[in-house]
C-alpha cells in the first residue's frame, strides 16, 4: 500500500499510515505520562532511515517516519524537565518474515539479496537483535545524557554514497 505515487494516494491511505506511525505513538506516550511524570524514564520511538531520505513512491511512509523524528525532538524538549528522555531509532533494512518474502520475490536466484547486502558496508542487512541492542542502550543509564536524538542503525547504508555502475 505505501508504494504509491502521490497522485494515487487516497485520504484513507493517508489516514491509515498517519494513524499507525504517528497517532499511535502519541497516544501511547500520553497514556504512559502519569507513570513517567512520577518516575521519569526513557521513550524510544521507532523511526526509519526513510524519515531522512526517500525511496521512490514512498511519500506516505517517509512523511510518517519524518514525523516520528520531529515528534521525538519535540517530546525531548517538552518532557526533559520531568526527567524523561525521548529518542528514536531509525532502522535500515531489517530482516523479517515480510522483508524476506519481498526480497525473495524480486529474484528467485538470490541476486537481489546479494545486491541488498552489498548496499551495506557491513555486508549484511540488520536483524531484530541489532535494533534491540540499540533500544537497550537508549533505555540504559549509559545514555542518561542522550535525548532528542535519532540513532541510525543501518549497517552504514546511509553513510555510503552510491557509485554509478
Amino acid at each position: 500500500m505505501w508504494e504509491r505515487s502521490v497522485a494515487d494516494i487516497t485520504p484513507d491511505e493517508w489516514d491509515q499510515m498517519a494513524n499507525v506511525n504517528m497517532r499511535a505513538p502519541v497516544f501511547l506516550i500520553q497514556a504512559a505520562l502519569p507513570h513517567l511524570q512520577q518516575h521519569g524514564g526513557s521513550i524510544i520511538n521507532i523511526g526509519s532511515i526513510e524519515g531522512m531520505a526517500a525511496n521512490p513512491e514512498h511519500v506516505l511512509y517517509v512523511t510518517s517516519k519524518a514525523g516520528i523524528h520531529g515528534m521525538t525532538r519535540a517530546l525531548a524538549v517538552d518532557l526533559g524537565e520531568l526527567g524523561v528522555r525521548c529518542n528514536a531509532i531509525a532502522p535500515g533494512w531489517i530482516s523479517s518474515e515480510l522483508s524476506e518474502q519481498y526480497i525473495d520475490s524480486l529474484s528467485p536466484d538470490g541476486s537481489a539479496r546479494d545486491d541488498l547486502n552489498r548496499l551495506h558496508p557491513v555486508g549484511r542487512v540488520g536483524t531484530p537483535a541489532d535494533i534491540g541492542g540499540a533500544a537497550v542502550y537508549l533505555a540504559s543509564q549509559r545514555a542518561s545524557f542522550v535525548t532528542g536524538q535519532v540513532l541510525v542503525v543501518d549497517g552504514g547504508r546511509t553513510a555510503r554514497l552510491p557509485m554509478p555502475v
